[in-house]
């Protein structure tokens, strides 16, 4: 994977994040409640792990417990985090050359048990993780009668990748 491809699919992903997040925003709260709360505790999952991840990556600890938090943000509070967390992975594989990608990063997991991935499989992970809740929050939205956000790859290159 190029430096080039990864940064087009986090900016993809910045993108269906924002999407998801404002199509939940529309959803009638006092007639879809606990609709809209799992919808808001799978967006703050997907955050929790994206930032988890990217402590992962700067050999830091991460400081969670559990793979989201007691509390469930708000709408606007998770757009805030979740733009300002994938701009911060934008910004890193920019700096990355292609080897850098194979390197391996010894963390540790949520449940404190050791873990090592390469970097470039870290990112493949924060992408692909965050598609597959994205496309629980889209199921959710259906049921509470709105069109989910297109959830595609080729539908964001038409429309933002020159």
């Amino acid at each position: 994977m190029s430096t080039e491809n990864m940064i087009t699919l986090l900016k993809y992903k910045r993108w269906i994040d924002a999407e998801t997040l404002a199509t939940v925003a529309g959803i009638d709260e006092p007639a879809y409640a606990d609709m809209r709360h799992r919808m808001l505790r799978l967006m703050n999952h997907i955050y929790v792990v994206d930032a988890i991840f990217k402590a992962n990556i700067l050999g830091q600890p991460h400081g969670y417990t559990a793979l989201s938090t007691p509390e469930t943000p708000v709408v606007a509070e998770l757009q805030t985090k979740m733009a300002e967390t994938t701009d911060w992975y934008i910004r890193h594989v920019e700096t990355l050359q292609p080897e850098d990608f194979n390197a391996r990063i010894a963390f540790r997991f949520v449940d404190g048990g050791a873990g090592a991935m390469t970097a470039g499989d870290m990112l493949h992970h924060v992408l692909f993780h965050g598609t597959y809740h994205r496309g629980a929050v889209g199921w959710l939205i259906s049921e509470c009668g709105r069109q989910a956000p297109r959830d595609v790859l080729t539908v964001y290159l038409r429309d933002h990748h020159s």
